[in-house]
Parts: structure tokens; sequence; C-alpha cells
């Protein structure tokens, strides 16, 4: 009941409720920091998951600092390998019989390059995994972190997409080449899942999903609290991903409560 007053009370601080037509989609925000990387997500069947990459003498090592890069901890192995095995298994689909596509965000940790560079040749050999021009069940690849400039898209392949940054302006071609929108939470209010937050907290907040589907986008809040009450108020509210980092906890709060967020 106090969970069900205080999203109440949120919603009545906020201008609209823009849910859209689309459901909640699940995000494993850092997912390399699971015990078991990927397949923890995967199991739950989470829409996307991301990677932190490092590249050193032309490999791909996930990690979130570099101090904590470890031999055996490539992007390769985590990840790479597991996508090619279920699309082998499953007939060229994330998962069997399913229309769900996979999202993998590759968060670019350093310079742009030569990151970018290698982790597009990593994939160029595995198009029909990775390019939906080849295969329209194949996993989406978006990069995030150090991404080049709007202007430079053009010199990535078509299956490279970008994370998009609010705050720029996006040319008609460059938004073909932004999959969603992702940004800070605490920027736009200072709310942590307790309490009713400010009216004008809520009120940039809805600016910010506004913004995002204004332009037939998905939106992304980082930096968030996450608690049940979180669940039901971003859901409530429009905000596409649940950035997760309780994937378990995530994915059986939506299950069990698969009534409440029926279109």
């Amino acid at each position: 009941m106090k969970k069900m007053i205080l999203l109440l009370a949120v919603l009545m601080l906020c201008p609209v409720c823009a849910r859209g037509q689309n459901p909640v989609l699940l995000h494993s925000h850092n997912d390399y920091e699971r015990v078991v990387p990927f397949w923890a997500a995967y199991s739950e069947r989470f829409d996307s998951v991301e990677a932190d990459v490092y590249c050193i003498d032309g490999t791909l090592f996930v990690s979130h600092d570099r101090k904590d890069i470890k031999p055996e901890r490539t992007f390769e192995a985590l990840y790479l390998q597991p996508l090619l095995q279920v699309f082998r298994q499953n007939g060229g689909r994330a998962w069997a019989g399913s229309e769900q596509t996979l999202q993998l965000l590759v968060d670019i940790k350093e310079t742009t390059e030569p990151t970018l560079g290698t982790l597009v040749k990593l994939l160029s050999a595995h198009r029909d995994v990775f390019d939906p021009a080849v295969n329209p069940y194949a996993v989406r690849v978006v990069m995030t972190g150090n991404v080049p400039a709007p202007a430079d898209f053009v010199k990535y392949p078509d299956f490279i997409f970008f994370d998009g940054n609010l705050e720029l302006e996006y040319t008609p071609l460059q938004l073909q080449r932004i999959a969603l929108f992702s940004a800070p939470f605490y920027k736009y209010t200072l709310w942590r899942g307790r309490g009713r937050g400010s009216k004008a907290g809520w009120e940039k907040v809805m600016d910010a999903v506004g913004k995002a589907h204004s332009q037939g986008k998905p939106l992304r809040f980082w930096g968030a609290p996450e608690s049940e009450t979180v669940y039901h108020v971003f859901y409530s509210l429009g905000i596409d991903y649940m950035n997760s980092d309780r994937p378990d906890e995530c994915a059986l709060f939506y299950r069990s409560n698969s009534a409440l967020f029926e279109e």
C-alpha cells in the first residue's frame, strides 16, 4: 500500500504519463560484473546487455577500470563466443522460435580508436549474427561512452549504431544511426526512490522522455535508483529501459507482475 501511495504521489507531480506502445525493456547495466556475465541476463531474457571495453595491443578486454583488467576476461570470451553459440543453437535467433531481439551496448572506456575499429573487424566476420541487413533477428550493436562525433558515424558500417545524447542535435541521416538515448538520471532529478521528489525535477524527466520519443527513439536513464517502486514509476512515465544492476530481481518483478504491465 505504501508503494502504491508513493507511486500515485509521484505521478501527480508529473505533467503527463507517457507510457508508449512498447513494453518495458530490460537492460543489464555493467553486465560483466555479474557472477556469470551474459548468461545470467540472457537466461532472464533481457533485451540488452552492456560491456565496457578497453583495447590493448589489438585485444578487447572487458572491465570497468583499466587497473582491474584480467587476461582471461576478453570481449571475445565473455560476449562474442556466447552470442555465436546461442545463434547457432537457435537457428539464427537469440532465442529459438522467438522474434525478440537482443541489444549489445558496448561502452568505449578510452579513445574511440583503435577500440571501435577493432570491434568492427571482430564483428564483421559474423554478419549473420550482428548485421540486421543480413539477419533481421541479428544482435543490435550499439556504441556508447567515447563514441565518434555524429559527423563521423558514416565512417563505420551500417550495422554499428550509437547511443544518443539528448543535448546534441542530429541530422536525419545521423539519427538513423542512433539506437536509443541515454542520460544520467541525477542530472534531471535527485529523487532516489523515496518520497515524492520535486515537481521541477519530474518535469525535467518528462521533458527528456518527450525529447527522445519525439525523435522516435527509446530512452534509458543510468545512475538511477533501483527498487520495485522505481520499476513502477519508470514504466508509468514511459521510460523505455529499466537500467538494472539486479537482473534476477528485476526480471522476477516484471514476470511476477506481468498483468500490471499489459498494454
